[in-house]
């Protein structure tokens, strides 16, 4: 079967407080068009660097990756 990845997004995690059964919540900010060659450590490293543009703590730099399993 072939993969294909058809688009990478860039994702920060960031914590927004707790829910009323004491669970963290999470803001996502989603960055699109993140080139599909893009080294998982670059795009972390990107992500700690947009980081502390932002007023929330950061939890966690995520990549998504759209992938096309064919027809």
């Amino acid at each position: 079967m072939e993969r294909v990845v058809k688009e990478s997004k860039l994702v920060l995690r960031f914590a927004n407080g707790f829910n009323d059964q004491n669970e963290p919540l999470y803001k996502d900010v989603t960055y699109s068009r993140v080139i599909e060659s893009a080294t998982d450590e670059a795009i972390k490293a990107v992500g700690m660097a947009l980081a502390p543009l932002f007023s929330m703590e950061l939890a966690d730099v995520v990549r998504v990756n759209e992938v096309s399993l064919g027809k």
